[in-house]
């Protein structure tokens, strides 16, 4: 496994690379501006932001599974589950036959947040999609799944 530390600019060859660096620090910053101020004015942090997205995606999971996909220590885990849970945005719930294990699930309020904050997201990838022609569209498509796996594919996530 390649160590990220270890690469140097010079064993990058491909004259691509530059400007889709360039490109990718330009999207990383309205991403991570926007989320900031969706969140803020939600008055939640982007860790809360993210398990709440986690647990849109797959509700009724033990606290350690969504330690391990946050990277995080359980107890900074729980700790935002605490938080999200006063709010209403969680809950948790038993596991049958097992007391101490609990599963965290997201509530009808905390996936009707998720839901409006992906709404502006969902609006602008559509304005990206109706710039393109058919094939075009499909490629785009192609390529954010190929990122998505690659990214999935990295050390720690």
């Amino acid at each position: 496994m390649i160590k990220f530390s270890e690469i140097r600019e010079k064993e990058i060859t491909d004259p691509r690379v530059p400007e889709l660096a360039r490109i990718a620090t330009v999207l990383q910053r309205r991403f991570l501006l926007d989320l900031f101020k969706k969140t803020s004015a939600k008055r939640l942090s982007i860790p809360q932001y993210t398990l709440l997205g986690f647990l849109a995606a797959e509700s009724g999971v033990p606290m350690g599974h969504l330690a391990k996909q946050m990277g995080h220590a359980t107890s900074a885990t729980t700790g935002l589950v605490d938080r999200l849970e006063t709010a209403g945005l969680v809950r948790r719930a038993a596991v049958k036959g097992d007391r101490r294990q609990k599963l965290v699930e997201i509530t009808p309020k905390g996936r009707d947040l998720v839901g409006k904050m992906q709404a502006e997201l969902r609006y602008h990838l559509e304005g990206i999609l109706k710039k393109l022609n058919g094939p075009d569209q499909d490629a785009w498509v192609r390529v954010y799944r190929a990122m998505e796996e690659y990214c999935r594919e990295l050390p720690g996530t």
